[in-house]
Formats: C-alpha cells, sequence, structure tokens
C-alpha cells in the first residue's frame, strides 16, 4: 500500500462525518452493507470480522477501513467492544494530479486495517470523538471533525514507519470457507496450503488451534453431517452418497459414518426417515409456515424488523425523489410534451433483451444513441459512440481518448462512486452503463441499465465485441477487432525487429520511499506490454504476479531490493516524485545511472481500456525502437 500517495489525498479531502456508534462490553451478531465509508475501531473483546468476505480473527486493539457500499460481519460470542464511525469523503482537486491520485487510489474505498503499536492514544482520540458527537453542538461536532483527521493521521502514521502492522487475515477461516465450499471435492492438506501460501505445518498449527480439530477431521465431520442430511431425504443411494462426498468407496464411507455415528447408514436411514414420517402425520393438522413466512417469524424473534423497516424507508426515498425529478422536468417542457410522448413510444417498441455481465436479463434499445457511463468511456468511443454523460475526471488520465471526442460533448456526471442522478436524469438517455451493481437499483428509475465488467472478458477484443452488443454496433466492433489486430501485429513487429530474443521488461512507478512494480494487467502500461504486445517480464517480477496479490495493480518493492526486478528494458513513471530526491540504491542502478530507462508520459498511462490500451502499446513500441537506436550510437 503506498502510504505516500493516500496521506496526500487525504491533506487534500473534504469530510463529512455522518454517524458515530459506540458499542461496549456487548455480544454481537451483526451483518449489514455500509451505506458511506467507514473505520471500524476494534477496542476490547474477542470477534470474527468479515469485510467484503476477507475474514480477520480480531484479538487485541485493531482498526479496519471499509469502504462505501462493502459488506460487513461482526460475530462475537463473548462481549466486544468497538467504534464505527461513517464518513463521506471526497477529494478537492487542485490539478490533474490530485485526480489521478483519486482515481488510481480511490482512498474511501479502499479497505485497509491496522494494529497500531501505540493504541491508547487513538483510544483516548475516539473516546473524545464519541463524546463530543453525543453533545449535538455545532462546537462540538467541529471538534469531533478535527479529531477524525488526528486519528486518520495516526493510522497512517503507524503504517508508514512500520510501528503499526495491518491485520492479517484469517487464514485459518479461509481455510475452513474453503472445506465447507469444496466438501464434495477431493483436498489435500498439501493443495490448502498452497493456495494459502503457508507451509502445510503452519496450516495444521493455526487450524487446530482455532477449531480443536485438523483440517482433515474437520473436512470428515462435514461430510458426515452431510451424509446425514442425504440419508434422511431417502432420494440417494448409498454408493452415490459416497461419491458425491469424497469418499473411495461406499465400504470406506460406510465405515467412517459407523464409526462417527455408531450406527450403519442404512440403518440410520431407517430410523431417522420413519422417525420424521411420524412427525409429518401428528403435525398434519397445525399451521406450517412456508420459508418467507418462517424467515419473517425468525426476523421478529430477533428484533430485525424494524432495521428492514427503516432500510425500506431509506429505499423507497430515492424513487421518490427520482419520480419527482421526472414530473418536474416533464411539467418544464411545456408545449412540447406532446411530441416527447410519442417519441417515447415510438423508440420504446424497437427493443431487445439481453443479458448483462453479472447475468441480468434487461430490455435495451436496439441502438441505443444516448448513452451515459461511469466508467467505460474507452470502450465506448471505439464504436464510435460519443456518450452524452461520462465520469470525465477519467479522461485526464487517459489523453490517448481526447481525440475520439470534441471538447463539450460529454458531459461530467460526477466523479468515480459519487455520481449525480439529477444530472444523468436531465441528460435523458437511453441507455446507461455501469461497473457498479450496487447503483443499477437507483439508474433504472432514469434508463435500461447494463452492468458491464471488463474482468468478465478473456482480452480486450472480448469487451470490445461485447460493448458492440450491447450498444447495437456490431459492425463497428468488428472493424476495430480487425485494426486492433493489425495495429498490434505492427506494434509486435517493430519490438522483435529492435531487441534480443527471449529479452525481458520491467515497468516500474516510482515514489519517495518505495517503487512499485506495475502488475500485468494494470494501468500504467500493465496490461499494454504485457496482455496485448505478450512481451515477457523479467523473472522475479513474473515471480510476482505468479505469488503475490498486487495491491491496485502495482507491488510494492523496497529500494533496497528494487535492482532484484529490473529487466532488460525497463520504463519508469515517475508521477509522485517529480523533483524529488531517490535513494542511492536507486540512483546507482546500472540502468538509472547510464541512462538506460524509459520514460512513460503518466497522463497517458492511467487508463487500461482497449482503446487506451492499443495506443500505449503503440507508444512502448516507438519508444523501445528509439531507445534501442540510440543505444547503438
Amino acid at each position: 500500500m503506498n502510504y505516500d500517495a493516500y496521506m496526500l489525498l487525504w491533506q487534500n479531502a473534504y469530510i463529512q462525518l455522518k454517524q458515530i456508534d459506540y458499542v461496549s462490553n456487548t455480544n454481537v451478531r451483526m451483518t449489514k452493507v455500509v451505506k458511506n465509508s467507514a473505520f471500524l475501531v476494534m477496542t476490547a473483546g474477542d470477534a470474527e470480522i468479515v469485510i467484503n468476505e476477507q475474514p480477520y480473527h480480531v484479538q487485541r486493539f485493531s482498526i479496519f477501513h471499509i469502504g462505501k457500499s462493502q459488506s460487513l460481519h461482526i460475530i462475537a460470542e463473548k462481549s466486544i467492544s468497538y467504534f464505527l464511525i461513517f464518513y463521506k469523503g471526497d477529494v478537492m482537486y487542485k490539478d490533474a494530479f490530485m485526480q489521478h491520485l483519486q482515481m488510481q487510489y480511490q482512498p474511501f474505498q479502499t479497505t485497509f486495517s491496522c494494529v497500531p503499536a501505540n493504541p491508547i492514544a487513538i483510544h483516548t482520540v475516539l473516546q473524545n470523538m464519541y463524546h463530543k458527537w453525543q453533545s449535538g453542538s455545532i462546537q462540538g461536532h467541529l471538534s469531533v471533525k478535527a479529531s477524525f483527521y488526528e486519528l486518520v493521521y495516526r493510522v497512517f502514521q503507524e503504517l508508514a514507519e512500520g510501528q503499526g502492522k495491518p491485520h492479517d487475515m484469517d487464514k485459518a477461516e479461509v481455510a475452513r470457507l474453503y472445506i465447507e465450499q469444496h466438501i464434495h471435492e477431493p483436498l489435500s492438506i498439501q493443495v490448502l496450503a498452497d493456495l494459502l501460501n503457508i507451509s502445510t505445518r503452519h496450516l495444521l498449527r493455526i487450524f487446530k488451534a482455532r477449531f480443536e480439530v485438523g483440517p482433515q477431521i474437520y473436512l470428515q465431520q462435514l461430510r458426515i453431517e452431510k451424509a446425514k442430511q442425504y440419508l434422511v431425504a431417502n432420494q440417494y443411494g448409498i454408493k452415490e452418497i459416497a461419491i458425491s462426498l469424497g469418499f473411495e468407496d461406499e465400504y470406506y464411507f460406510s465405515r467412517a459414518f459407523k464409526k462417527a455415528t455408531n450406527m450403519a447408514p442404512s440403518n440410520f436411514r431407517l430410523k431417522y426417515a420413519s422417525y420424521l414420517s411420524e412427525i409429518a402425520i401428528t403435525n398434519e393438522n397445525h399451521f406450517q409456515y412456508n420459508e418467507n413466512q418462517l424467515a419473517q417469524a425468525k426476523r421478529f424473534e430477533n428484533g430485525e424488523n424494524e432495521i428492514m423497516m427503516k432500510k425500506m424507508i431509506q429505499y423507497i426515498k430515492m424513487p421518490f425523489l427520482l419520480s419527482l425529478l421526472v414530473l418536474l422536468t416533464a411539467c418544464s417542457e411545456g408545449t412540447n410534451e406532446t411530441t416527447t410522448n410519442k417519441d417515447t413510444v415510438a423508440n420504446s417498441s424497437e427493443t431487445r433483451t439481453v443479458t448483462d455481465d453479472s447475468g441480468r436479463e434487461v430490455e435495451i434499445p436496439i441502438k441505443a444513441e444516448r448513452v451515459v457511463t461511469d466508467w467505460y468511456l474507452g470502450q465506448i468511443l471505439a464504436l464510435d459512440v460519443v456518450p452524452v454523460g461520462g465520469v470525465t475526471a477519467n479522461l485526464d488520465y487517459a489523453a490517448f481518448l481526447k481525440q475520439y471526442y470534441k471538447d463539450g460533448e460529454i458531459t461530467n456526471i460526477g466523479t468515480d462512486g459519487n455520481v449525480s442522478l439529477e444530472k444523468i436524469l436531465e441528460l435523458k438517455p437511453d441507455l446507461i452503463i455501469t461497473w457498479n451493481k450496487e447503483d443499477v437499483e437507483k439508474y433504472e428509475k432514469i434508463a435500461p441499465t447494463i452492468v458491464f465488467s471488463d474482468s468478465a472478458h478473456k482480452s480486450a477484443t472480448d469487451e470490445i465485441k461485447a460493448m458492440g452488443e450491447y450498444l447495437g454496433r456490431q459492425e463497428e466492433a468488428s472493424a476495430f477487432v480487425k485494426d486492433f489486430e493489425n495495429r498490434v501485429a505492427k506494434a509486435q513487429e517493430k519490438i522483435n525487429n529492435a531487441i534480443p530474443e527471449g529479452s525481458t521488461f520491467t515497468i516500474f512507478d516510482v515514489f519517495e520511499k518505495n517503487a512499485t512494480v506495475v502488475g500485468n494487467s494494470s494501468v500504467s502500461g500493465g496490461r499494454a506490454l504485457y496482455q496485448i504486445l505478450g512481451m515477457k517480464p523479467q523473472e522475479k517480477v513474473q515471480e510476482l504476479y505468479d505469488t503475490k496479490e498486487d495491491s491496485g495493480g502495482r507491488y510494492d518493492v523496497s529500494y533496497e531490493v528494487v535492482g532484484d526486478y529490473v529487466g532488460d528494458y525497463v520504463f519508469v513513471i515517475n508521477f509522485f516524485n517529480k523533483g524529488g530526491k531517490f535513494p542511492s540504491t536507486w540512483t546507482n542502478l546500472d540502468v538509472v545511472k547510464n541512462n538506460k530507462t524509459i520514460d512513460l508520459e503518466p497522463e497517458y498511462y492511467f487508463a487500461s481500456d482497449p482503446l487506451s490500451g492499443l495506443h500505449q502499446a503503440e507508444d512502448m513500441a516507438d519508444k523501445i525502437v528509439e531507445f534501442t537506436k540510440a543505444q547503438k550510437n
């Protein structure tokens, strides 16, 4: 995690505090989707925490940052204490540099954690914040806002200086969940350990410490419990059950089942199937809940209905406001109302149904003309379609795209994650394309909405073909793909004619305190160099790709070891430390000292859409040819 970048963003952040909750000495079972960004600070007790499917086992003072619309689960069988601070944040742009940072690092959306070395000071800040928030006074809330910035400063200070440590993911819980999800498959301890990137001995130790038995015994117990369900259902043969649960054969299954239950599978079926039949007969005149009624009854028992009603009211507000805006817009058009209605009716019949990248069936125009998107400008511009609305901050760091539209053609609808529904409504789109499944419900009140996901498509050309299908521009998509493949082939030929066979490449994005290796599918040229052009990463760089998880499309490396990642050809992006000083471990590298690096202009290397990727690939090819010629002279 690049702490310098995050601290700079927070330095230029505008924050609006929404709510501060404090739970003290209480056992908790809580599940929610956070509506605003939040800091969760565990101050006492043991708890299982899951943030967007990432589990953590908390036993000491810990701080977690949770992005807007992410899921949060807290389970504590014994009493715990924690603060939960909700806020809304935005970055005050001074220049294109800050826009680039905000779009790249998304500080209010990123999940991170810290186990502080100095929890007492942080706890004091939190207690002071909560008490003054409770006062409700303007003066008190102003003081809380100041303290909030102090809290953020202390967290990043701890992380940046290495005193505080990120909270480790709960690998024992990850292993348990993996076992439960793969109960029907063969599973070895070695495979599980490899998935978690730990040794088998370490896996056995942490798993047994958490669940009192080893992974294999835990798996066996799960399979026996599942077998009981299958036997009672009385729909499957014993051999079928044995095979489906990963046992070698029905004989081994029978021995394992009898050892666990003191009863053969056939006897268990006879006893419990008969027992259930008796219950069904004796209770046939009683009221029977269906699944929805049973769930409703349980919610009343747990006191959850009041919470649900509050959530329903929140969801009702948005459609009502949108409907009101639509009504006001229609009224303001005056004499044009009849014409508009006729056009709408005429166009509504020219529709088709598609399945979008989230699996939803959506009725959309055969050929959309007024498109709004909150992310995918490059994919749309590639098809000779200029959206009427988009997040134009993206375009400041996708400079190659600016040649595909004229100033004023694309109306800015806000920032990524903070889009104005009123602006979208004013644009009267006939199709909205979003990356965010959470926002579909709001967008659909305005126009048909498609969820598009670049990760759902195998390659850049597949992305364009899919977008062509959604926009009704199949011919334009085919033309782009043909041009794309021809131009990439020429770029590859240029490079291969200029470099020795087997040459390796690295892209560094450099900062004051550390360097980062650009990922093979990320922005900053990674996708263009490795996926589109097919160039070979340096050996240690490839090892990073194979074994480590990237952070924002990059891999942090210390300047002390940066030389281990230098390829035959080195690209450098310096957006964050222009004019700054670098340590000698960087400046004394042969490629740096002898001016053998190839600089990439940051404003052209932020976007990774296929259109930007194509231009980046061609730009890199030209730069490699120029570099090799210069080295020969």
